[in-house]
């Protein structure tokens, strides 16, 4: 009996041992695949891995046992197969998703960038996906931002395109109406191509969080990998990230001038001076070039900067958009919790709004929105954030107020709209709630006691101002 429980054990030793052998030994032939059009992030140029995962990789590698073979592959629909049939053990960038999610498994994120939406200069700016109604946009098929269109936006026609070359030259063309894809990668190629009709027009709110993808046979490298990423420092971050600025995006040609053995010296001479010629035409063509991007992409960047303004204003009233209040909101909690600052929100509605842009039509509805945003701007203090909630509803979030301030406040704005008056644009007036943030409260908590009292100012017969607890109904 002895015996046999001492063979027993012999046997199970040998075999996990057999296989911690063999998963050591995978650890040392690595095999991974890239997108091969994906520049700056990942490509593949004369069957080397370039682009920022590959410093990604090698920084893995020497903070782990890890050494990686590239598999050379075609395209990304090729990359996608590898990885599910085992030729390669991982694919090293790529966001993680639902449908990825069937044959992959995947790493921490070691990488953040945003996706940007993209369209002729004829085209107006649009701030964000939601602003397309029935025109086209164009998405790389089997990307994840493909996927996403598909399941969040169905009313959007989406166009698959083979790679993003394709979308954008298709958007310059007007085949297509915009383009939705990587920042980074889409203005690496609209510097490469002299793209000079295209500009960003939106951001997309769906950010790349990359990562490694795993596939389901290869998992025991998953421990190795994260343990690694959870190393990288920020100044290996800010390495990878100089190499990315200091990439040259024009490749030159090179051009090897081979030369024979010569009978006269003569003709070595003439040669030489040939080359010579060509080589200073060349460099100066060269240098024409790179001023053109960089002044392409200083284009870009001021086209950013107002972009990034945009993403957080109403595009009707130029207010800050729910999004940005939403994110002003939470900072006064943490104040409040912290410090126990005091802060109101004062919420607004305009009293029969429906009615007016039934009678009146919506251009004069959206002008009385301009009109008394302006009002708003102007009774509001420099700390205070003004900013359009949806429809006909607009907040006011006032830090280092009390109740009595922001009531006070809310008088001011109502004597303002009633001297608003002209043929164009009629008098309106608004129903107004007031809720002082309390210890604990949380940011819907908050806002539902604001909105309440706007509600109860609106039961009161309208044009009153609300505090739930301390009303003060205002007569015109």
């Amino acid at each position: 009996m002895f015996k046999n429980i001492l063979c027993l054990l012999v046997v199970t030793l040998i075999f996990w041992g057999s296989i911690a052998w063999a998963q050591k030994a995978e650890l040392t032939k690595i095999k991974y695949c890239v997108d091969p059009k994906w520049a700056p992030y990942e490509a593949i140029h004369n069957k080397k891995h370039e682009g920022i995962s590959k410093e990604y990789l090698d920084i893995i590698s020497q903070k782990s046992p890890l050494t990686f073979q590239l598999v050379p592959t075609t395209d990304w629909h090729q990359t996608l197969e590898f990885v599910k049939t085992n030729k390669c053990h991982f694919i090293s960038m790529l966001n993680q998703s639902p449908e990825r999610d069937h044959f992959l498994t995947f790493s921490d994120v070691y990488f953040h960038a945003p996706n940007a939406l993209y369209a002729h200069y004829d085209q107006p700016m649009i701030g964000n996906l939601s602003s397309i109604t029935t025109q086209s946009i164009a998405v790389v098929l089997d990307y994840r931002l493909y996927h996403y269109l598909k399941k969040n936006f169905p009313h959007i026609n989406v166009i698959a395109v083979n790679n993003e070359l394709e979308g954008l030259e298709k958007v310059e063309a007007k085949e297509i109406d915009y383009y939705v894809g990587s920042y980074y990668s889409a203005n690496k190629i609209i510097q490469d191509a002299s793209f000079s009709k295209l500009r960003i027009v939106g951001i997309a709110e769906l950010e790349d969080k990359l990562r490694i993808g795993v596939n389901k046979h290869s998992e025991f490298l998953l421990p190795h990998l994260n343990q690694a990423i959870s190393k990288i420092s920020e100044q290996d971050h800010q390495t990878v990230f100089d190499y990315f600025k200091t990439t040259n995006f024009v490749h030159k040609t090179d051009y090897t001038l081979v030369l024979g053995l010569a009978c006269f010296f003569s003709a070595i001479f003439i040669i030489l001076y040939v080359g010579y010629s060509r080589s200073v035409r060349f460099s100066r063509a060269l240098a024409s070039k790179n001023k053109k991007l960089k002044a392409l992409h200083a284009q870009l960047d001021a086209k950013n900067k107002q972009l990034a303004e945009l993403a957080i204003r109403d595009p009707l009233t130029m207010l800050y958009n729910r999004s940005h209040l939403a994110e002003m909101i939470n900072q006064q909690i943490k104040l409040k919790d912290r410090y126990n600052k005091r802060s109101c929100l004062i919420m607004i509605d305009i009293d029969d709004f429906k009615q007016i842009n039934d009678t009146l039509g919506h251009k004069v509805g959206d002008d009385i929105l301009k009109n008394l945003s302006n009002v708003l701007i102007k009774c509001a203090r420099n700390s205070d954030i003004v900013a359009r909630w949806g429809g006909e509803e607009f907040v006011l979030l006032c830090p280092e107020t009390d109740i009595d301030k922001a009531i006070l406040l809310a008088k001011r704005f109502q004597q303002a709209l009633q001297e608003m008056k002209s043929e164009a644009c009629p008098n309106v007036t608004c129903s107004i709630g007031i809720s002082e943030l309390h210890t604990k409260d949380s940011a819907d908590e908050w806002f539902i006691s604001a909105d309440n009292a706007m509600y109860q100012a609106k039961a009161q017969g309208k044009n009153s101002i609300s505090t739930l607890g301390n009303t003060n109904k205002v007569s015109t």
